[in-house]
């Protein structure tokens, strides 16, 4: 059988600025005892019910007034749903409200309409039992309901449920929505940085273009980035320089990092949260062969937390490699109570090295090369190696083989199974040709300021800075102890550092 409100409910009057006394079977005798009053909306221009806060909790007023029950407390929640699907946000108002239930002293609890409190059966389970631990009534549409009693826990029960069915059709109209438009490739949520929204003459969103203002700062984060600059020195430049994130805020290496990799930018459409085939609607900022390289390279298993880190603090964590054979780990700052902290290999834990001795020598190489005139030239990476050429066809390659896969599955020559194992393999060979395809840049960094002035600019660069031009220009490894080396005046420190410098033919 299907129940239905208007076979289940008993005669009511509408609540309105003239609410009758309760009255029906199933009402309770009106208490002459204080009452919280609550009011909601999820949207001013929504419309719902075709009441405001201030009208709804205006009509509980004159409902109260009519009865003499004191109002203790007016509680409200404008632009807040109280959707399970409303993603987390809190309601201050109704906290406010269930907290006056609590903590006893309240008869009753009014609203102007029950789906007002609630739109989740949690919700309205936590309330029916606070509400009759305490001997609170529920007052909506015109009557008292005791959710203690067995026809006011049921009416409550079955209004709540209307209310949560209405909450779950909104929603998959929403997401039907969203859907469509994703489809279409047509823009949706939030704008991203280097964009600003069209609307119609309803307000309502219809296209994305560039920004004159923040569309050229992302083209530069990204060309920074795949020059290899590191993305904090990038934020760093750009709060000197005054530029704001879309916030209005300052900028930091996450913030910049983020920019670059929005497939938005390239003119991708997302789809919760993930870049879709579609193409969208607005035009892109940069090249889809430029979102790729920026995928590429933070997917690059080279680079790590501790070699490109926004919070490294020592010259050489992450970029100095341990010597050891079969090693070639990773060299961390390893700090030691009264004693000068040391470069150890987080990998064999068996080289070691005094950090302020490591970074004098290499800080003196890299200053002595980096000042001569010809030091761009000699680490210029510009031209395509015979090896890049062969692993950009390869990429062409593995992407025609793609196409020819994906046309099979279509027309059902291949089965889908397949064809997801295909492409699980097929993504680590593309990941594979494509880094090898990518050309080594020099960062800005290095380029701007190598020369007969970099002694001058490398004293005055932070951390991050004179990081980015080490990795560019060298490989540093560290040589273990050999035998009978580690007693005093073993082993010159010298003789442990290896620095080889980049080249052209690297």
């Amino acid at each position: 059988m299907t129940i239905t409100r208007e076979a289940t409910t008993h005669p009511t009057t509408a609540l309105s600025t003239a609410v009758p006394a309760p009255r029906g079977r199933g009402s309770a005798t009106p208490p002459r005892h204080p009452v919280v009053i609550y009011g909601r909306v999820s949207s001013e221009r929504s419309g719902e019910q075709s009441k405001s806060v201030d009208d709804q909790l205006r009509d509980l007023r004159a409902w109260a007034d009519r009865e003499g029950w004191p109002v203790v407390a007016e509680c409200r929640d404008d632009g807040i749903s109280a959707s399970k699907y409303a993603k987390g946000k809190e309601r201050p108002g109704w906290k406010e409200a269930t907290a006056h239930i609590e903590r006893g002293g309240v008869r009753a609890l009014l609203v102007w309409d029950y789906s007002r409190a609630g739109r989740d059966d949690k919700v309205t389970a936590a309330l029916k039992a606070a509400c009759t631990a305490q001997g609170v009534k529920i007052g909506y549409g015109g009557q008292l309901r005791d959710p203690a009693t067995a026809d006011g826990s049921f009416y409550i029960g079955l209004d709540g449920l209307l209310a949560a069915k209405l909450s779950a059709d909104i929603s998959e109209k929403v997401q039907r929505s969203v859907s469509s438009r994703a489809n279409q490739g047509a823009p949706h949520g939030a704008v991203p940085y280097g964009y600003r929204i069209v609307r119609d003459d309803r307000g309502r969103t219809v296209d994305r273009v560039e920004d004159p203002e923040t569309a050229p700062i992302v083209r530069e984060i990204v060309a920074r980035l795949l020059a290899g600059d590191a993305a904090k020195a990038i934020a760093d430049d750009l709060n000197r320089r005054g530029v704001p994130t879309a916030k209005g805020a300052q900028w930091n290496g996450v913030g910049v990092s983020r920019a670059a990799r929005n497939p938005a930018i390239a003119g991708l459409r997302l789809f919760r949260g993930e870049a879709t085939d579609v193409r969208a609607t607005w035009d892109p900022i940069i090249s889809a062969e430029d979102h790729d390289r920026i995928v590429a390279l933070y997917g690059d298993p080279e680079r790590d937390k501790h070699r490109n880190g926004t919070r490294t603090a020592h010259l050489g964590s992450g970029i100095y490699r341990c010597g050891r054979d079969g090693c070639d780990g990773r060299m961390k700052s390893t700090p030691r109570p009264d004693r000068s902290p040391r470069y150890s290999c987080r990998a064999c834990h068996k080289a070691s090295i005094g950090q302020e001795q490591a970074d004098t020598i290499v800080e003196s190489l890299l200053i002595a090369r980096l000042s001569s005139p010809d030091a761009v030239i000699r680490l210029s990476r510009n031209d395509r190696t015979d090896a890049q050429t062969d692993a950009a066809a390869k990429v062409a390659d593995l992407d025609a083989e793609l196409a020819q896969w994906r046309a099979g599955a279509s027309a059902g020559a291949v089965t889908f199974a397949d064809f997801a194992a295909f492409r699980e393999g097929w993504e680590k060979r593309m990941a594979d040709a494509q880094a090898a395809a990518r050309p080594r840049h020099l960062p800005t960094l290095l380029t701007e300021n190598a020369g007969p002035g970099f002694e001058v600019w490398w004293a005055g660069a932070d951390t991050t800075e004179r990081r980015t031009v080490l990795d560019a220009a060298a490989r540093v490894t560290i040589l273990p102890v050999g035998p009978g080396q580690g007693r005093p005046g073993g082993a010159d420190p010298a003789d442990r550092v290896r620095v080889e410098w980049r080249t052209a033919e690297d």
